[in-house]
């Protein structure tokens, strides 16, 4: 549930923690953040499980990186992909040296992590193998690609948002500092941007899902969202070519290189400064502290809408190449996209947020840090009426809904205690709700106590 506002309450102490509703995934305290978490990896077929569990659980990891550590891997590659059956059985032994547990099913590493790094190299089993990690509502980083079509990248936002469990994905090159330097302005505003990188193709995905997602990537980085037509202009052996045009007359070039010039990664932008390099490849360790924060907040470097264009991107090119290099909308991809992103969740027939998801579960931080949930989101466990009656009030995707007017709906914890409370609030416009705390006579709760309202509109 997208919270329409949030209540945080902080008190002199903690000694009694409360949590309501559904979870919030807000910053943590200094205390919480050095928490351990534990790590799971679905998927050991990358070189980037192998890189991310050495920098986690060798060593002294530092600053970010430090108290999450790798603890369980599910090995499974795919077998129609050469390049990633061959190396699992050594990525097996490599994990297991650094102290890692290879389970044999997803359901056997969810029972032991907090977190999740999905890093099968195949995108096409990403939708399936992520559909439980967001049942039981661990972040997970879905590394790229984040599916093998657009389709499946749609269904997979669409269901992070069902089951309120956050997920992102992205190239190690979005971080680059090349990159990152021009997306922050340090070149003022950019109007024309071209990047490169390898391009090696997976014949089971879009031509640039596989490799060329680093340099389209890390154009988008520089560029920013807003991309709204591609024309597929080079496509042959050796190299593929794609131009975009973005709002306001802003252009992006990429180049996906399998033989000649230009070698690795790199490209130009032209900002109000001039021409400037956009740099190149700075290793995995600057996505994973992204990686690490996203876990400990639960927010995404990377905007679901941004990534989205991405995929779009490249599966527009796809298209105008099967059109002849005509210039394709996005609009018009992602919209044929999107329909039959809603069918096939529609043929899964996935429980509802308001029933698999929640038990609102509390992340392993939360848990160690002493709160206690009060609403498990299916029912009314533990809470009272005021007048005596049965509680009616319904729930929707997980979270209580308050009468229309008048009415209390109680629990009762330790009544004189200092305490933590936090609730995520979603509310329709001219409305407004009261959440009292009280103590003194139970039998009449507006006795005592304060109230935290929450508004909207005016009044």
């Amino acid at each position: 549930m997208n919270s329409g506002s949030l209540i945080r309450l902080l008190s002199r102490s903690l000694f009694s923690m409360l949590l309501l509703a559904v979870v919030c995934s807000g910053p943590l305290t200094a205390a919480e953040a050095k928490k351990e978490l534990k790590a799971g990896i679905i998927g050991l077929d990358t070189s980037h499980a192998i890189a991310f569990t050495k920098m986690l659980n060798t060593g002294n990891p530092e600053g970010d990186l430090a108290g999450i550590r790798v603890v369980a891997a599910y090995p499974k590659g795919s077998p129609d992909i050469e390049s990633s059956t061959s190396r699992v059985p050594g990525y097996i032994e490599q994990v297991k040296a650094m102290g890692v547990e290879i389970v044999p099913s997803i359901d056997e590493l969810l029972k032991k992590v907090d977190v999740v790094f999905l890093e099968t190299n195949d995108g096409r089993p990403h939708l399936e193998q992520a559909i439980p990690v967001f049942q039981a509502g661990k972040p997970v980083f879905i590394d790229k690609p984040v599916a093998g079509s657009l389709v499946d990248a749609i269904a997979l936002y669409e269901l992070s948002e069902k089951y309120n469990t956050p997920m992102f994905s992205s190239s190690s090159l979005r971080f680059a500092k090349g990159a990152q330097r021009l997306r922050n302005g340090e070149e003022g505003k950019i109007t024309k941007c071209s990047t490169h990188s390898p391009c090696s193709l997976e014949a089971t995905h879009p031509d640039l899902f596989w490799y060329g997602i680093h340099g389209v990537e890390t154009l988008f980085t520089v560029m920013g969202p807003g991309c709204q037509s591609v024309k597929r202009t080079v496509s042959n052996a050796d190299r593929d070519e794609v131009a975009g045009k973005w709002a306001g007359g802003r252009e992006g070039h990429f180049t996906g290189v399998r033989k000649g010039t230009p070698k690795g990664y790199g490209g130009t932008a032209v900002g109000e400064n001039g021409e400037v390099a956009v740099g190149g490849y700075d290793g995995y360790k600057p996505l994973l502290v992204e990686i690490a924060k996203f876990f400990r907040s639960g927010k995404a470097p990377v905007s679901p809408e941004e990534t989205l264009e991405i995929y779009t991107f490249m599966e527009a090119a796809d298209e105008s190449k099967r059109q002849g290099g005509a210039e394709v909308t996005l609009a018009s991809v992602y919209e044929k996209a999107e329909k039959e992103a809603h069918a096939k969740l529609k043929k899964l027939d996935l429980a509802d947020a308001g029933s698999a998801a929640p038990d609102n579960t509390l992340t392993a931080a939360e848990k160690e840090a002493g709160w206690k949930l009060l609403f498990n989101g299916k029912d009314y466990s533990g809470w009272k009426c005021n007048n005596g009656k049965p509680i009616d009030a319904p729930i929707e995707d997980g979270a209580l809904v308050p009468y229309k007017s008048g009415g209390y709906l109680i629990v009762y914890d330790k009544p004189f205690a200092d305490f933590k409370f936090k609730c995520d609030v979603k509310m329709p416009e001219e409305c407004n709700s009261g959440i009292f705390f009280r103590v003194g006579d139970l039998k009449n709760p507006v006795q005592t106590g304060f109230e935290a309202q929450v508004l909207t509109g005016e009044g």
